[in-house]
């Protein structure tokens, strides 16, 4: 089942805060790769909010996702941007010879890739359209045994149209290597409430699983870093966004 029953829904729930987050991508392009960072690239970009606001800004952008709906979305702004229908281990060809110099995904997107072979596949093919050479990668990282069923409350407004999303996240048990997640996103329109419930699983990464992994493919992680862009020490931090260079 779709985490959300239609395009608009996730847009209005996630929009914001997108600008901040931009601002962020931002300093971690110029930081990384500096004025070459011309053109952006988002694997399952969903509706492009942050291929929107980045392009409002003067920044060339490329996206795709697998969801046609989510794509037609994105297109239908007028936004100069382009979004193709492609998956996550297979874009290449979709993109032609588009290349990009910064590419990013956030927020656990990446851990929707079922298998370690998946992965390695996404990276394989990022690293052909990447001249920069620079990823961006917004990751959770697991620990074993300690960690609680935890909870999340998402709200967004957008006209008439109110969101709310209550999302669980139940810990995989024992060592295994998949987190379930609960969804429960309710829409309220002057129409009346509809309520949209889901379930789906993300892979899990400790912090060696991650790194000897990233280790098998065409990165090498350079830094973990905030949605600011400063430098952290990984650790038992829950989230940061990993900076991951093509190899020479």
């Amino acid at each position: 089942m779709r985490e959300y029953p239609e395009p608009g829904v996730y847009d209005v729930l996630h929009a914001p805060g997108t600008a901040a987050e931009v601002d962020g991508l931002q300093r971690i392009a110029a930081r990384w790769v500096g004025a070459k960072a011309t053109t952006w690239l988002e694997p399952a970009c969903g509706t492009g909010r942050y291929l929107r606001v980045a392009s409002r800004r003067g920044i060339r952008c490329i996206g795709f996702d697998r969801d046609p709906a989510m794509v037609a979305y994105a297109r239908r702004g007028g936004d100069p941007f382009r979004v193709v229908v492609a998956e996550m281990t297979g874009f290449a060809p979709a993109l032609g010879r588009a290349r990009a110099d910064f590419a990013f995904n956030l927020h656990n997107t990446i851990r929707h890739l079922p298998s370690d072979a998946a992965m390695l596949a996404h990276f394989s093919e990022m690293a052909r359209v990447l001249r920069g050479g620079v990823y961006a990668v917004g990751l959770s990282l697991t620990r074993y045994g300690a960690e609680e069923p935890e909870e999340d409350v998402w709200e967004g407004r957008r006209g008439r149209m109110r969101v709310q999303q209550l999302v669980q996240y139940l810990p995989p048990p024992g060592r295994g290597r998949f987190e379930r997640v609960v969804s429960h996103v309710r829409i309220e329109r002057p129409a009346g409430v509809t309520q949209h419930d889901s379930t789906y699983d993300l892979r899990c990464y400790d912090l060696a699983q991650w790194r000897r992994l990233v280790a098998r493919s065409p990165f090498r992680i350079v830094a973990t870093v905030n949605g600011a862009g400063a430098t952290i020490e990984r650790g038992h931090v829950p989230y940061g966004i990993e900076i991951l260079k093509v190899s020479t």
